[in-house]
């Protein structure tokens, strides 16, 4: 649609809509009728400003959403602060967000029903006891004014378009709340990713979400650390495009890292155990839904291939959960836990009992949260160990490897021939007593 056409719809809507006692001339075009309103003044100088008047002028037909001199007023547009290429660009767009291109009469509105508008942009209408509403409120109060190119409805809001769409990261940042959700996505290489066609669901959590979790991006920028944001980053990713309407209670997805978010609704939406803040942020390559927490990844579960036995930490948090284990010559045992709330160790002890560890003895190194320790037995013995920390609270355990002894020395077995130590000790002797008579002869 030509700007002189839709500028010549805005016209004769204001001319014909204004009020019930104005009578609109059907051979008039939009304009002229908005002119002789006498409650237009605003719509029409705007046209002027904007060089849209020609445009409303045209053959249309043109269906103009007029909004009256008080609607200006509400909506605190000031005509001569538009001065600029830039300022009289944005008039431009309020102005076209009020032209349909085409004739829509009030009997043609059903409820829910959205067009695109002069400027490209979508408005959606709703019905109800026969009145007519947009979006934001405004309210049609006289409808279906007939002028010679078109029809015009009098409102009483001025429409304002909203606001220019861009991509998730780039609305992401300009939100003024996701600052440390940008820099993650940045230093985790996922920029280019979440620019891309999509469509995606993202659930952004806010900064003072990143503060609570202890989020720190400089201590993850390592390649170990990189994957671990990324892992975070691609768990807040749907693939497809969610509205906060399609999700039901228990509702569960999979997340572009792989794991399964789960949904609840009741008084609002929780995604895990975040609440949904701000629902539905429209993107040109998604939705974005803002939320209270970092959604952090369920821990993988460990590989425990070529593991004998396993041994992990028990419901309390302070005991191993397989205290006793007994194994064959050659077989290996697996210490293996992963996001605890207290650090845990394996160490060797001398004795049952002890409580520090045996230097030199088997060892996993440092008590840590996350811990995958292995360790191959092959000889018969009994291992004895504790965790460092939780020692004098009774946190050890046991390795019985085989028949559970100990390696014995070697014992050197002597001939069982009866008198044969006596009959060496005797040549001995015989031998010593002829070696003395010859060196007395």
């Amino acid at each position: 649609m030509s700007n002189k056409n839709t500028t010549i719809a805005l016209l004769v809507i204001a001319s014909l809509l204004v009020s019930p006692v104005v009578v609109a001339d059907e051979n008039e075009d939009i304009p002229t009728n908005a002119s002789a309103t006498g409650v237009h003044d605003s719509l029409v100088a705007a046209l002027d400003k904007a060089n849209l008047v020609a445009t409303l002028q045209g053959e249309g037909p043109f269906t103009v959403f007029a909004p009256t001199d008080q609607a200006f007023a509400d909506a605190g547009i000031d005509l001569d602060s538009f001065d600029t290429d830039e300022e009289i660009a944005a008039l431009t767009d309020i102005l076209l967000y009020h032209v349909y291109s085409g004739t829509v009469y009030a009997a043609d509105v059903t409820d829910g029903m959205t067009v695109v508008m002069a400027n490209a942009d979508h408005l959606t209408f709703y019905v109800m006891d026969d009145t007519v509403s947009m979006g934001d409120g405004s309210t049609v109060t006289i409808a279906d004014v007939a002028a010679s190119n078109g029809v015009i409805h009098v409102i009483d809001k001025v429409l304002m378009p909203p606001a220019d769409v861009f991509d998730i990261p780039t609305t992401a940042q300009g939100t003024g709340i996701h600052d440390s959700l940008v820099a993650a996505v940045i230093q985790a290489d996922l920029l280019e990713t979440l620019q891309g066609e999509g469509p995606f669901t993202v659930f952004a959590p806010t900064d003072q979400a990143f503060t609570d979790a202890g989020i720190d991006l400089a201590a993850l920028d390592t390649e170990e650390g990189k994957a671990a944001l990324t892992d975070i980053l691609l768990y807040h990713v749907v693939s497809g495009s969610v509205e906060s309407s399609a999700v039901t209670d228990g509702m569960t997805a999979a997340a572009v890292n792989g794991d399964d978010l789960s949904f609840s609704v009741g008084e609002g939406v929780m995604v895990n155990d975040a609440n949904v803040i701000l629902a539905d942020v429209i993107t040109t390559n998604g939705v974005i839904h803002v939320i209270d927490k970092v959604l952090m990844p369920p821990a993988d579960a460990p590989d425990t291939t070529g593991c004998d036995a396993v041994i992990g930490i028990d419901s309390t948090g302070i005991a191993f959960d397989n205290t006793e284990v007994s194994i064959d010559v050659g077989q290996t045992v697996c210490w293996v836990w992963s996001d605890e709330s207290m650090a845990h160790n394996v160490a060797e002890i001398s004795e049952e009992g002890d409580t520090t560890r045996k230097m030199g003895g088997i060892y996993s190194d440092e008590a840590m949260m996350t811990v995958d320790f292995r360790h191959t037995f092959d000889e018969d013995t009994t291992f004895m160990y504790i965790c460092e920390p939780h020692a004098t609270m009774g946190m050890n355990g046991k390795i019985i490897v085989g028949t559970g002894m100990e390696p014995s020395e070697p014992v050197v077995e002597e001939d069982r021939l009866p008198g044969f130590t006596a009959g060496i000790t005797a040549l001995a002797v015989i031998g010593a007593v002829m070696l003395a008579g010859r060196r007395q002869d």
